[in-house]
């Protein structure tokens, strides 16, 4: 029933803005719920009181009466008391957010706003709201029949205790999902500051000097602002791509791959991309045939590796990069010997934002070995470390070896096994 409510619900949205109004009205559309628009406080007022919404999504700074006052009389009037109300705010004052919420708001969404953010809080307030009501109902009903029903009143206790226990589990992922917002706003707000510090004083000694400097010298510079925008790219990529695995949204499509061309190119680009800073050493059993591997998600996955590898190493350390095939697997090996991770760290490695308690001022977010996690779990593989402090770490990916025969590669892929040892199916 509560599930059934919270599809069928009805979200009133007041805010002056034609843009956040037409934004939000198209993806709230689009999840299925209906859908009520007021401009200003009274005509909110006035809707909420004849249409009854489920949930209100309110802007703080509207002309005439604001959000704050236009909140105070819905919780006033027993009408419109109890609809959840959700402040949208640009204010980062935390005495605002506290005054909305003294006001009986159940939560705010800062702008600008992320869609999924938006439509994820909605879902959690709209399932609270009908779970609290559901409850109030049962408490109301079992009050009333205690004396006469003592079986009735067990049963309906057990569904209050499952209601309960559904109640603690929508809070305890509004928690969850808050936190991670949080750890989300300040790691990449921490790597933003770099490059986008590189970006603007390069900019500003180009237009201050560059009519007396050389072309060498300008280009300096421009490369300055060029790694610094592909910092900013990967950053956002890094994320985008570890959203899209959070919620299940990763295609998974495995094709016949030639390890051993598809490491060794690997392998020459990262070396040509380092150059003389580290030295890449390739080791490769040449007897895996041909498994199905996601080449997209297995390039993820080594050049997080790889990469890591190179990051937390000295300059003119080596990175050995490994891998064979053992009965049904397919192994692969990165090692370094850099600054190791600490033990108490190991076990929260794979979690997203997290980072080992030594890295010190080496820059990062704590998203690689995450991304790579969610690759090796699509492909049901494991993953594994072994590190000392200062001597240096291994990581170990298992993966599943499946092969295909002739016939069914020719139906698969439309090529027999000699036409595809032709190619070189590396994606670059």
């Amino acid at each position: 029933m509560t599930i059934n409510k919270v599809e069928q619900a009805t979200i009133l949205i007041v805010d002056d803005n034609p843009t956040n109004l037409k934004v939000l009205s198209e993806a709230i559309a689009n999840s299925g719920w209906e859908i009520l628009v007021a401009t200003d406080g009274e005509t909110a007022i006035d809707q909420s009181e004849y249409a009854t919404p489920d949930l209100i999504l309110l802007d703080v700074m509207m002309p005439g009466m604001d959000g704050f006052e236009t909140c105070r009389r819905l919780k006033s009037n027993p009408a419109t008391n109890e609809i959840p109300v959700i402040f949208m705010t640009a204010l980062n004052d935390t005495v605002d957010k506290i005054k909305g919420l003294s006001l009986g708001a159940v939560d705010y969404i800062t702008k600008p706003f992320q869609t999924e953010e938006v439509l994820a809080r909605l879902k959690v307030h709209l399932q609270l709201h009908f779970l609290t009501k559901q409850l109030e109902d049962q408490n109301l009903y079992l009050e009333e029949r205690v004396a006469e029903r003592t079986a009735d009143l067990q049963q309906a206790n057990q569904q209050l205790r499952e209601l309960e226990a559904q109640l603690r589990k929508a809070l305890a992922q509004e928690q969850e999902f808050n936190h991670l917002k949080s750890r989300m706003i300040i790691a990449i707000s921490h790597e933003y500051r770099t490059p986008l510090t590189s970006i603007l004083s390069s900019s500003e000694l180009l237009e201050a000097y560059c009519h007396r400097w050389d072309k060498s010298k300008q280009s300096q510079h421009f490369q300055r602002i060029r790694e610094a925008v592909q910092r900013i790219t990967d950053l956002m990529g890094n994320v985008m791509f570890l959203n899209k695995a959070e919620f299940e949204q990763l295609e998974f499509q495995p094709t016949p791959l030639d390890l051993g061309v598809f490491v060794r190119d690997l392998v020459d680009d990262m070396q040509q991309h380092y150059g003389e800073q580290h030295r890449l050493m390739l080791n490769i059993d040449q007897n895996c045939g041909r498994p199905l591997f996601d080449s997209k998600l297995l390039l993820q996955i080594l050049t997080h590796l790889i990469d890591n590898a190179i990051k937390y190493s000295p300059n003119g350390g080596k990175v050995l990069i490994k891998f064979a095939c053992q009965n049904n697997q397919v192994i692969f090996e990165v090692s370094d010997d850099g600054i190791g991770i600490p033990r108490k760290d190991q076990h929260n490695l794979f979690n997203a934002f997290h980072r080992g308690s030594n890295v010190e001022n080496i820059s990062g977010t704590g998203l690689g070995l995450a991304i790579v996690k969610k690759c090796v779990d699509i492909h049901g593989g494991t993953i594994s470390l072994n590190s000392d402090i200062s001597i240096g770490t291994t990581f170990t990916v298992m993966l599943p070896r499946r092969v295909l025969d002739a016939d069914q590669l020719l139906k698969v892929t439309g090529k027999s096994i000699p036409d595809y040892q032709s190619g070189s199916h590396f994606l670059h």
